[in-house]
């Protein structure tokens, strides 16, 4: 069955934060090690965490890759299409 995906975080950037970029490199494409790397570079073009007294920027941008990461995976070899 066809899925699609929609990727969105807080606490990387001023407000909650929609991830389209990185949701269009996902599109289309079975998740594999080179899409799932693909799609952690992207997250980290569009994310924007500050360092904070909670936390570090460089701990923030950390987290939201591994979480893409393990989300990804845990869907495993499906490609993600649009649904409509």
């Amino acid at each position: 069955m066809p899925q699609d995906i929609r990727i969105a975080l807080a606490s990387v950037a001023p407000t909650v934060l929609r991830c389209f970029n990185t949701e269009a490199v996902l599109r289309n494409h079975a998740i594999n090690p080179t899409m799932i790397a693909l799609a952690q570079t992207e997250l980290s073009r569009e994310i924007s965490p500050i360092d904070d007294l909670r936390s570090t920027a460089r701990y923030r941008r950390r987290v939201a890759l591994n979480l893409l990461e393990e989300f990804l995976l845990a869907l495993g070899p499906q490609p993600l299409t649009p649904t409509r």
